[in-house]
């Protein structure tokens, strides 16, 4: 998939408008082979009535032993597929619906956004534990047209990100709704989002009429999310200009650093501490929600910050995430520098939620101690870099992975599963960026342990791209020195 994502890539800047003509003749077929049940079994139905009443000899009846059984069989399979229902996708099991008179600020500010955008009203609004906000439709009758529409908005965002900065993120999803700025795209965002809808849910279910579907779907889904990955990243950019009609373009580049920061901070820092602090504490009560607020104050430094958002900002190619690239949202406003986030004084949660955010705290936290528990109670081991490995392992069987979540991937890959399933990652990630030196540093360092000279050259390749890293580098050369003597052979052939 990763092969027809960069190939599409000089050829969408090219031609957009041949790109997207493709993509939605592509969508098209894809409805296509949704409906093909239906439309077989309506043309087997026709030329089989057809048939019988231009029925002149016994010898006439033959087409009809096999139209009459194939137009039932068809006629079947639909019914199973259009009887069948769509779950709103969850990306969690972690989630509260809301209305009005349980967060009211919170479904203003929606009804605000919707008024504004003109927007069809949203059927159900959920707060989850994931750091995002998104909208689903969910087809009626499993038909690819409108259905159910769902809001899921992140409490771990609304924790981080000010008022402002809030609502401008929620303005985008919301005004994607519109179409305005976005009529092609955003149909093909959604129709994406229902692909996967049917994927789940015939995955999941254990009858054996819908196992053409899955098939069906799996193969066509693959090639679609290739196909349609520069398609979602317009429609991404475009949503842009729904923040834009809301708040100004200083206030909004300093949203998109804001939660570039808070992102990573909560992936890569405050989970995995909780995470290890309730395997070290099985017994003490922790409270990641509640805290995570003033975790992320007290713990993210400013010249992190922008070292962070320096190094997002310097991407120039990423071919693993349909998040439009920093400089390219910035560049769409005018700007040529990025923004650091100013502080404020309070969180969109405390303002939106207000007097209900300490009771959703409760009950976000205490919903994630039984999801502990009930693992503990399974025998399932209590690991969070294992629970990430896995994520990651089941999320790039389904659309490509960020250069972060790729990074991510690897290191985890290594020390879970060992240097043999990591390197092939660490290769692909030097294959898309020849100067990620962490990456190159990590084949050097693997190459070493195995004796192999040629990583002293990748070693000296990283630490030219990333001098901090040589007093590393110095200590793994001097211990593979120290037994050289004794070497093994080298590990060309795990590297081949």
């Amino acid at each position: 998939m990763l092969e027809l994502i960069e190939s599409l890539n000089s050829f969408q800047h090219r031609s957009a408008k041949l790109y997207l003509a493709m993509v939605v003749s592509f969508a098209v077929l894809g409805i296509s082979i949704i409906l093909f049940f239906p439309v077989l079994s309506l043309l087997l139905l026709t030329s089989a009535i057809t048939s019988l009443f231009t029925l002149e000899t016994f010898s006439d009846l033959a087409p009809l032993l096999y139209q009459l059984p194939l137009a039932a069989l068809s006629a079947y399979l639909f019914y199973q597929f259009v009887t069948l229902e769509l779950n709103t996708p969850k990306a969690s099991e972690i989630y509260i619906t809301t209305n009005k008179k349980k967060t009211p600020k919170l479904m203003a500010l929606i009804e605000e956004l919707e008024q504004h955008f003109n927007t069809s009203q949203i059927d159900s609004i959920l707060i989850t534990d994931q750091f995002d906000i998104s909208i689903h439709n969910t087809p009626h009758y499993c038909i690819p047209l409108q259905g159910q529409t769902s809001l899921q908005i992140g409490l771990p965002l609304m924790q981080i990100v000010s008022a402002a900065q809030f609502k401008a993120l929620l303005a985008r999803r919301i005004g994607q709704l519109s179409l305005v700025n976005n009529k092609i795209t955003g149909r093909l965002s959604l129709f994406q989002d229902q692909l996967q809808q049917y994927l789940t849910t015939c995955q999941k279910s254990t009858h054996w009429s819908l196992k053409p579907f899955f098939y069906l779907i799996r193969s066509y889904q693959k090639i679609f999310t290739g196909l349609a990955f520069y398609a979602i990243r317009m429609d991404e950019l475009a949503a842009d200009q729904y923040a834009l009609d809301i708040v100004d373009d200083n206030d909004f580049s300093q949203t998109l650093s804001q939660t570039i920061i808070a992102n990573h901070y909560l992936k890569n820092t405050f989970w995995v501490s909780m995470y290890k602090l309730q395997r070290q504490y099985p017994n003490k009560m922790i409270f990641p929600h509640a805290n995570m607020a003033i975790s992320f104050a007290q713990s993210v430094k400013t010249e992190r910050s922008q070292q962070l958002i320096e190094q997002q900002f310097q991407m120039l190619n990423d071919f693993q995430s349909t998040t439009p690239l920093l400089r390219t949202r910035l560049n769409e406003m005018g700007y040529e520098n990025y923004r650091l986030p100013e502080p404020f004084d309070a969180t969109a949660a405390q303002v939106y939620l207000d007097s209900a955010l300490p009771k959703v705290t409760k009950i976000f936290d205490k919903l994630w101690l039984q999801r502990l528990q009930t693992q503990r109670e399974t025998n399932t081991p209590l690991n969070s870099n294992e629970q990430r490995l896995n994520l990651l392992a089941n999320k790039v069987q389904q659309q490509p992975l960020s250069a972060d979540e790729t990074w991510e991937f690897a290191v985890l890959t290594e020390k879970i599963t060992g240097y043999h399933a990591a390197i092939p990652i660490y290769k692909k990630i030097l294959e898309r960026n020849p100067m990620h030196a962490k990456a190159m540093f990590a084949i050097g360092r693997i190459l070493l342990s195995y004796n192999d000279p040629t990583g002293l050259d990748a070693l000296n390749k990283a630490t030219f791209l990333e001098p901090g890293m040589q007093k590393t580098a110095d200590e793994l050369i001097a211990r593979y020195q120290a037994r050289v003597n004794a070497s093994p052979e080298p590990a060309d052939e795990m590297f081949a």
